[in-house]
């Protein structure tokens, strides 16, 4: 893939990350934030690809465009946080508390308005252009896939807590979107095979994912309980911790079995 297929590749998803970028401000749809944070995720994964290149530059995310991923990402915890409180029984119950994650969550728009404002796009794709390597070789690909594939190995022989599903779903991340970027942007197959179809890597992905929400959530509940709180909301939310810190014990132990099971049916 030469230089002028990489800047077309960037220059694609950056103009997805600007164009959410735009739609955001005034409503904040859920799904606007979620495709941004994707397309920031896309991008990230191509770049450190690219960094295996002996010719490549620096290649991280810009400081402005990762401050837009990071208030994005504050603002979906919370409106996924209130969602999940909100669809609880005892969610009239506990008007205290929701009130403060509205404030923390109208906060956190806020940053993410400036943020999105203060983000110079046609600087950023030039600065990333800037550092591009001449062409991507199938050698540096399959380096690639060689360190992301030890990485999640080595994790595995040993993997017994949370971080360690965390960082699994991490490096199986910067594969999939690899693959899909060649197969849906340059319309190629993926020219390294990997250690499982994308269909298992995609559903072990997810799967880490939606476990990585529950953590969110679990911690924000632990974070915000015993702050200034009416007394029945806090006896509520001291039950409702101790329930999903059990909930979350028991998919940690599962997700630990089927990840080993995993490795071992794709050795």
């Amino acid at each position: 893939m030469n230089r002028q297929a990489l800047e077309q590749v960037i220059r694609r998803h950056l103009h997805h990350i600007e164009k959410y970028c735009d739609q955001i401000p005034g409503s904040f749809a859920a799904e606007a934030i979620h495709e941004l944070r994707v397309e920031y995720k896309k991008s990230r994964a191509f770049l450190r690809l690219l960094q295996h290149e002996p010719d490549a530059g620096k290649l991280p995310m810009p400081d402005a465009i990762k401050t837009v991923y990071k208030t994005a990402g504050e603002v979906r915890d919370i409106q996924l946080f209130l969602s999940l409180i909100n669809g609880l029984p005892a969610a009239g119950a506990l008007p205290v508390f929701v009130s403060g994650w509205q404030k923390q969550l109208f906060s956190c728009k806020e940053a993410l308005v400036k943020a999105i404002e203060e983000a110079n796009f046609k600087k950023i794709t030039s600065s990333i252009k800037k550092e591009l390597p001449d062409q991507l070789q199938d050698d540096t690909i399959q380096q690639f896939m060689h360190e992301k594939i030890a990485a999640i190995r080595i994790i595995l022989l040993a993997a017994e807590e949370e971080n360690d599903l965390h960082d699994i779903r991490k490096n199986l991340k910067d594969i999939i979107y690899n693959i899909r970027l060649f197969e849906n942007d340059l319309q190629i197959p993926f020219p390294i095979p990997t250690f499982a179809g994308e269909t298992a890597l995609s559903d072990m992905a997810s799967r880490l994912g939606d476990f990585n929400d529950h953590c969110i959530a679990l911690g924000m509940l632990q974070a915000h309980t015993g702050n200034h709180l009416p007394a029945e909301e806090q006896k509520l939310l001291d039950e409702l911790q101790s329930g999903w810190q059990q909930q979350k014990e028991k998919e940690q132990q599962q997700l630990l079995q089927q990840v080993q099971q995993w490795q071992i049916a794709h050795a």
